[in-house]
């Protein structure tokens, strides 16, 4: 019997690699993963990591329709007051030019129980939920 064990990846297409690298990575701090490759033309994405999953940035010329999708990254911190922690980060998100949805932060339900949660924007405007687990 054959079953799902784990999530490998998820592959989202951007408009501008360097525009989503700057979000995912320097504001949201994921470490980059296959740039090398990428830039030799040996993989079309570069890959992004979350805990040990991967996010594929797969650049793209065509329209992206984001409406409806999000993806969710979970957070941590040695902070004991989850929002007030998550308060701080999109106060620096905000200050980065991130655009935060309205009446952020919320407990939101998620697979690891409900805690403190926000949705933001990336560079082509698709939801990441930013969640404390």
């Amino acid at each position: 019997m054959i079953e799902v064990a784990d999530l490998d990846h998820v592959a989202v297409r951007v408009s501008d690699v360097d525009r989503a690298l700057e979000f995912y990575h320097e504001l949201l701090g994921l470490p980059i993963r296959d740039r090398a490759l990428f830039e030799d033309g040996e993989l079309p994405f570069v890959a992004v990591v979350a805990g040990g999953r991967h996010l594929h940035l797969v650049p793209t010329d065509e329209p992206i329709d984001v409406d409806g999708e999000h993806v969710c990254l979970l957070l941590r911190s040695d902070d004991t007051d989850s929002r007030g922690a998550i308060e701080g980060f999109l106060d620096e998100l905000r200050e980065a030019g991130v655009d935060v949805e309205e009446g952020e932060p919320r407990e939101r339900l998620g697979a690891y129980g409900r805690d403190w949660a926000a949705y933001v924007r990336d560079p082509d405007g698709r939801r990441v939920e930013l969640k404390f687990h």
